[in-house]
Protein backbone atom coordinates (compact mmCIF):
# COMPACT_ATOMS: atom_id res chain seq x y z
CA UNK A 1 0.00 0.00 0.00
CA UNK A 2 1.28 3.39 -1.05
CA UNK A 3 2.33 5.78 1.94
CA UNK A 4 -0.68 8.48 0.30
CA UNK A 5 -3.59 5.85 0.36
CA UNK A 6 -2.30 4.28 4.00
CA UNK A 7 -2.21 8.04 5.42
CA UNK A 8 -5.47 7.81 3.64
CA UNK A 9 -6.89 4.51 5.52
CA UNK A 10 -5.71 6.02 8.97
CA UNK A 11 -7.67 9.10 8.68
CA UNK A 12 -10.69 7.39 7.85
CA UNK A 13 -10.23 4.22 10.44
CA UNK A 14 -9.50 7.79 13.23
CA UNK A 15 -12.39 10.02 11.84
CA UNK A 16 -14.56 6.43 12.47
CA UNK A 17 -13.94 6.83 16.26
CA UNK A 18 -14.37 10.67 16.67
CA UNK A 19 -10.43 11.75 15.77
CA UNK A 20 -9.57 13.90 13.12
CA UNK A 21 -6.80 14.86 11.26
CA UNK A 22 -4.81 17.23 12.90
CA UNK A 23 -4.69 20.85 11.40
CA UNK A 24 -0.99 21.49 10.86
CA UNK A 25 -1.67 24.96 13.19
CA UNK A 26 -3.19 24.10 16.57
CA UNK A 27 -6.83 25.44 18.12
CA UNK A 28 -5.03 28.41 19.92
CA UNK A 29 -3.10 29.44 16.39
CA UNK A 30 -6.76 28.96 14.64
CA UNK A 31 -8.01 31.33 17.03
CA UNK A 32 -5.68 33.82 16.91
CA UNK A 33 -5.60 33.85 12.73
CA UNK A 34 -9.19 34.55 13.26
CA UNK A 35 -8.44 37.30 15.72
CA UNK A 36 -5.82 39.05 13.15
CA UNK A 37 -8.65 38.14 9.77
CA UNK A 38 -10.83 40.32 12.00
CA UNK A 39 -8.10 43.02 12.49
CA UNK A 40 -7.26 42.87 8.73
CA UNK A 41 -10.81 43.34 7.67
CA UNK A 42 -11.93 46.08 10.13
CA UNK A 43 -8.10 47.80 9.04
CA UNK A 44 -9.54 47.73 5.61
CA UNK A 45 -13.05 48.83 6.32
CA UNK A 46 -12.08 51.66 8.42
CA UNK A 47 -8.90 52.26 5.42
CA UNK A 48 -11.91 52.44 2.69
CA UNK A 49 -14.38 54.47 4.61
CA UNK A 50 -13.65 57.95 3.01
CA UNK A 51 -12.38 56.69 -0.78
CA UNK A 52 -14.80 57.82 -3.28
CA UNK A 53 -13.91 55.11 -5.92
CA UNK A 54 -12.39 58.41 -7.97
CA UNK A 55 -8.24 57.02 -9.44
CA UNK A 56 -6.50 60.53 -10.71
CA UNK A 57 -4.22 60.77 -13.02
CA UNK A 58 -2.36 64.09 -13.75
CA UNK A 59 -1.40 65.52 -17.11
CA UNK A 60 2.75 64.84 -17.36
CA UNK A 61 2.31 61.98 -15.51
CA UNK A 62 2.81 58.62 -16.66
CA UNK A 63 -0.44 56.69 -16.54
CA UNK A 64 -2.18 60.22 -18.83
CA UNK A 65 1.30 59.62 -21.34
CA UNK A 66 0.03 55.90 -21.48
CA UNK A 67 -3.37 56.82 -22.20
CA UNK A 68 -2.91 59.89 -24.75
CA UNK A 69 -0.83 56.84 -26.48
CA UNK A 70 -4.28 54.78 -27.65
CA UNK A 71 -6.72 57.80 -28.15
CA UNK A 72 -10.42 57.11 -29.14
CA UNK A 73 -10.74 55.59 -32.36
CA UNK A 74 -12.96 57.44 -34.88
CA UNK A 75 -16.20 56.17 -35.80
CA UNK A 76 -14.47 56.18 -39.93
CA UNK A 77 -11.65 53.75 -38.55
CA UNK A 78 -13.79 51.82 -37.16
CA UNK A 79 -14.39 47.98 -38.60
CA UNK A 80 -18.05 47.53 -40.47
CA UNK A 81 -18.96 45.50 -37.37
CA UNK A 82 -18.04 47.96 -34.95
CA UNK A 83 -18.81 51.06 -36.67
CA UNK A 84 -21.22 52.40 -33.56
CA UNK A 85 -19.59 50.72 -30.44
CA UNK A 86 -16.27 52.78 -30.29
CA UNK A 87 -13.11 50.64 -28.25
CA UNK A 88 -13.84 50.18 -24.86
CA UNK A 89 -10.94 49.00 -21.56
CA UNK A 90 -8.01 49.22 -23.65
CA UNK A 91 -5.35 51.96 -22.38
CA UNK A 92 -3.48 51.23 -18.95
CA UNK A 93 -5.02 53.53 -16.73
CA UNK A 94 -8.16 52.16 -17.02
CA UNK A 95 -7.71 48.40 -17.01
CA UNK A 96 -5.69 49.46 -14.20
CA UNK A 97 -8.46 51.59 -12.41
CA UNK A 98 -10.92 48.41 -13.21
CA UNK A 99 -8.76 45.99 -11.46
CA UNK A 100 -8.26 47.96 -8.30
CA UNK A 101 -11.72 48.87 -7.93
CA UNK A 102 -12.63 45.20 -8.16
CA UNK A 103 -10.41 44.23 -5.53
CA UNK A 104 -12.03 46.52 -3.44
CA UNK A 105 -15.50 45.41 -4.24
CA UNK A 106 -14.21 42.27 -4.12
CA UNK A 107 -13.37 42.81 -0.46
CA UNK A 108 -16.75 44.28 0.76
CA UNK A 109 -18.20 40.98 0.01
CA UNK A 110 -16.07 39.00 1.47
CA UNK A 111 -16.27 41.10 4.67
CA UNK A 112 -20.23 41.20 4.22
CA UNK A 113 -19.47 36.92 3.87
CA UNK A 114 -17.24 36.50 6.89
CA UNK A 115 -17.71 39.39 9.76
CA UNK A 116 -20.61 39.13 11.99
CA UNK A 117 -23.47 41.89 12.57
CA UNK A 118 -21.67 43.37 15.85
CA UNK A 119 -18.08 42.80 13.87
CA UNK A 120 -16.57 40.93 16.87
CA UNK A 121 -16.50 37.27 15.40
CA UNK A 122 -16.35 35.24 11.91
CA UNK A 123 -18.34 32.96 10.14
CA UNK A 124 -15.79 30.42 8.01
CA UNK A 125 -17.64 28.88 5.15
CA UNK A 126 -15.46 25.85 4.12
CA UNK A 127 -14.24 26.73 0.73
CA UNK A 128 -16.43 29.59 -0.27
CA UNK A 129 -13.99 32.16 0.96
CA UNK A 130 -11.32 31.15 -1.25
CA UNK A 131 -13.29 31.84 -4.19
CA UNK A 132 -13.17 35.09 -3.49
CA UNK A 133 -9.82 35.26 -2.04
CA UNK A 134 -8.32 33.83 -6.05
CA UNK A 135 -10.48 36.82 -7.55
CA UNK A 136 -8.65 39.17 -4.80
CA UNK A 137 -5.47 37.52 -6.16
CA UNK A 138 -5.98 37.88 -9.72
CA UNK A 139 -7.71 41.80 -9.27
CA UNK A 140 -4.50 42.61 -7.45
CA UNK A 141 -1.92 40.88 -9.89
CA UNK A 142 -3.43 42.57 -12.88
CA UNK A 143 -3.13 45.88 -11.57
CA UNK A 144 0.24 45.41 -10.77
CA UNK A 145 0.99 43.61 -13.94
CA UNK A 146 0.19 46.73 -16.20
CA UNK A 147 1.44 49.03 -13.51
CA UNK A 148 4.65 47.86 -12.45
CA UNK A 149 6.85 47.65 -15.88
CA UNK A 150 8.91 51.04 -16.10
CA UNK A 151 8.63 51.74 -19.74
CA UNK A 152 5.17 52.80 -21.52
CA UNK A 153 5.69 50.56 -24.47
CA UNK A 154 5.24 47.58 -22.07
CA UNK A 155 2.59 49.11 -19.59
CA UNK A 156 0.81 50.10 -22.49
CA UNK A 157 1.14 46.62 -24.59
CA UNK A 158 -0.14 44.89 -21.66
CA UNK A 159 -3.42 46.62 -20.96
CA UNK A 160 -3.93 45.90 -24.85
CA UNK A 161 -3.08 42.26 -24.17
CA UNK A 162 -4.98 41.94 -21.64
CA UNK A 163 -7.92 43.13 -23.66
CA UNK A 164 -7.50 40.96 -26.32
CA UNK A 165 -7.56 37.94 -24.10
CA UNK A 166 -10.97 39.34 -22.66
CA UNK A 167 -12.33 39.55 -26.62
CA UNK A 168 -11.05 36.00 -27.07
CA UNK A 169 -12.39 34.46 -24.12
CA UNK A 170 -16.21 36.11 -25.24
CA UNK A 171 -15.20 34.20 -28.52
CA UNK A 172 -14.86 31.22 -27.66
CA UNK A 173 -17.38 31.00 -24.77
CA UNK A 174 -20.01 32.34 -27.46
CA UNK A 175 -18.48 29.76 -30.02
CA UNK A 176 -18.78 26.74 -26.86
CA UNK A 177 -22.23 27.60 -26.05
CA UNK A 178 -23.34 27.34 -29.88
CA UNK A 179 -21.57 23.92 -30.12
CA UNK A 180 -22.90 22.51 -27.67
CA UNK A 181 -26.74 23.84 -28.00
CA UNK A 182 -25.63 22.57 -31.98
CA UNK A 183 -26.41 25.95 -32.95
CA UNK A 184 -22.96 27.03 -34.69
CA UNK A 185 -24.36 27.94 -38.11
CA UNK A 186 -27.00 30.05 -36.51
CA UNK A 187 -27.64 33.31 -37.38
CA UNK A 188 -27.13 34.68 -33.56
CA UNK A 189 -23.42 33.16 -33.59
CA UNK A 190 -22.28 34.32 -36.65
CA UNK A 191 -23.29 37.56 -35.70
CA UNK A 192 -21.52 37.61 -32.49
CA UNK A 193 -18.46 35.74 -34.11
CA UNK A 194 -18.41 38.96 -36.80
CA UNK A 195 -18.25 41.22 -33.74
CA UNK A 196 -15.98 40.21 -31.96
CA UNK A 197 -13.67 39.54 -35.21
CA UNK A 198 -14.46 43.78 -35.31
CA UNK A 199 -13.35 44.38 -32.21
CA UNK A 200 -10.08 42.58 -32.67
CA UNK A 201 -9.10 44.90 -35.77
CA UNK A 202 -10.41 48.06 -33.87
CA UNK A 203 -7.59 46.68 -31.14
CA UNK A 204 -5.22 45.75 -34.39
CA UNK A 205 -5.41 49.45 -35.45
CA UNK A 206 -4.61 50.60 -31.95
CA UNK A 207 -1.99 48.56 -31.73
CA UNK A 208 -0.10 49.91 -34.80
CA UNK A 209 -1.28 53.57 -33.68
CA UNK A 210 0.58 53.13 -30.55
CA UNK A 211 3.36 52.17 -32.42
CA UNK A 212 3.74 48.26 -31.15
CA UNK A 213 3.82 44.94 -32.37
CA UNK A 214 0.25 43.19 -32.61
CA UNK A 215 1.87 39.67 -32.59
CA UNK A 216 3.02 40.79 -28.90
CA UNK A 217 -0.87 41.76 -28.00
CA UNK A 218 -2.35 38.76 -29.52
CA UNK A 219 0.02 36.35 -27.37
CA UNK A 220 -2.53 33.83 -25.11
CA UNK A 221 -2.68 35.22 -21.79
CA UNK A 222 -3.92 33.61 -18.67
CA UNK A 223 -4.49 34.19 -14.82
CA UNK A 224 -1.19 32.12 -13.75
CA UNK A 225 1.06 34.16 -15.98
CA UNK A 226 0.10 37.42 -14.93
CA UNK A 227 0.13 36.34 -10.90
CA UNK A 228 3.77 35.32 -11.73
CA UNK A 229 4.78 37.73 -13.14
CA UNK A 230 2.43 40.43 -11.43
CA UNK A 231 4.02 39.28 -7.95
CA UNK A 232 7.86 39.97 -8.92
CA UNK A 233 7.05 44.01 -8.12
CA UNK A 234 6.69 42.62 -4.07
CA UNK A 235 9.63 41.59 -3.06
CA UNK A 236 8.44 40.50 -0.35
CA UNK A 237 6.77 37.56 -2.08
CA UNK A 238 7.66 37.57 -5.51
CA UNK A 239 6.36 35.91 -8.59
CA UNK A 240 6.79 32.12 -7.62
CA UNK A 241 5.10 32.39 -4.06
CA UNK A 242 2.26 34.83 -5.53
CA UNK A 243 1.83 32.01 -8.03
CA UNK A 244 1.82 29.46 -5.42
CA UNK A 245 -0.66 31.42 -3.15
CA UNK A 246 -3.17 31.86 -6.85
CA UNK A 247 -2.74 28.58 -7.46
CA UNK A 248 -3.19 27.07 -4.12
CA UNK A 249 -6.44 29.49 -3.39
CA UNK A 250 -7.87 28.13 -7.29
CA UNK A 251 -7.86 24.64 -6.06
CA UNK A 252 -9.52 25.47 -3.05
CA UNK A 253 -12.11 27.63 -4.57
CA UNK A 254 -12.81 24.43 -7.00
CA UNK A 255 -12.99 22.29 -3.96
CA UNK A 256 -10.40 19.80 -5.18
CA UNK A 257 -11.04 16.93 -2.34
CA UNK A 258 -6.65 16.43 -1.99
CA UNK A 259 -6.22 20.25 -1.93
CA UNK A 260 -8.80 20.41 0.89
CA UNK A 261 -7.39 18.03 3.21
CA UNK A 262 -3.64 19.78 2.97
CA UNK A 263 -3.43 22.84 1.11
CA UNK A 264 -6.00 24.33 3.69
CA UNK A 265 -5.25 22.21 6.93
CA UNK A 266 -8.64 21.10 6.14
CA UNK A 267 -10.23 18.25 8.22
CA UNK A 268 -11.13 14.83 6.34
CA UNK A 269 -15.08 15.00 5.51
CA UNK A 270 -16.66 11.51 4.57
CA UNK A 271 -19.17 9.35 4.40
CA UNK A 272 -19.18 5.53 5.19
CA UNK A 273 -20.99 2.83 2.70
CA UNK A 274 -24.27 3.69 4.75
CA UNK A 275 -24.11 7.24 3.61
CA UNK A 276 -23.02 8.26 7.20
CA UNK A 277 -20.36 11.16 8.08
CA UNK A 278 -17.71 9.71 9.27
CA UNK A 279 -15.52 12.88 9.74
CA UNK A 280 -16.29 16.74 9.40
CA UNK A 281 -14.67 19.53 8.03
CA UNK A 282 -13.73 23.15 9.70
CA UNK A 283 -12.43 24.99 7.54
CA UNK A 284 -8.61 26.66 7.97
CA UNK A 285 -8.18 30.05 9.49
CA UNK A 286 -4.39 30.14 9.50
CA UNK A 287 -4.78 29.39 5.76
CA UNK A 288 -7.47 32.39 4.80
CA UNK A 289 -5.12 34.94 6.83
CA UNK A 290 -2.07 33.51 4.81
CA UNK A 291 -3.70 33.85 1.80
CA UNK A 292 -5.54 37.40 2.45
CA UNK A 293 -2.20 38.71 3.72
CA UNK A 294 -0.60 37.83 0.52
CA UNK A 295 -3.44 39.35 -1.13
CA UNK A 296 -3.33 42.75 1.01
CA UNK A 297 0.70 43.03 0.14
CA UNK A 298 -0.18 42.93 -3.61
CA UNK A 299 -3.32 45.81 -3.90
CA UNK A 300 -0.60 48.14 -1.29
CA UNK A 301 1.88 47.74 -3.89
CA UNK A 302 -0.21 48.53 -6.63
CA UNK A 303 -1.59 51.48 -4.87
CA UNK A 304 1.73 52.64 -4.57
CA UNK A 305 2.72 52.06 -7.98
CA UNK A 306 -0.71 53.73 -9.09
CA UNK A 307 0.30 56.79 -7.16
CA UNK A 308 3.52 56.88 -8.83
CA UNK A 309 2.88 56.71 -12.40
CA UNK A 310 0.31 59.15 -11.83
CA UNK A 311 1.88 61.51 -10.59
CA UNK A 312 3.21 64.56 -12.79
CA UNK A 313 7.03 64.71 -13.64
CA UNK A 314 8.04 67.64 -11.73
CA UNK A 315 11.22 68.12 -13.98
Amino acid sequence: MSQISKQARDAILAARVGQYIQRQADEDTEDAAQGKILGLLNGWRKAMANRDGVMARNDGSDLRVDELRVPKLEKERRSSQTRDHPPEHVTAPEQADHAIGLYHNLMTGLDAMMVDDDRTGLQLHLTSEYVVIRALIEAATTALWILGPDNSDTRVERALRLRHDELMYSKNLAKNYARYSHALDGDEYREQEKYVTGQVIDLKTLTVDAGLDFTKVAAKLSPSTIAAEGGVYVPELGGAMTYWYWSTASSLAHGEPSNMRTLSDMKLIGVDHRNALIAHVEPSAMSILQHLEAAHALITKAHQLWNERARADEN
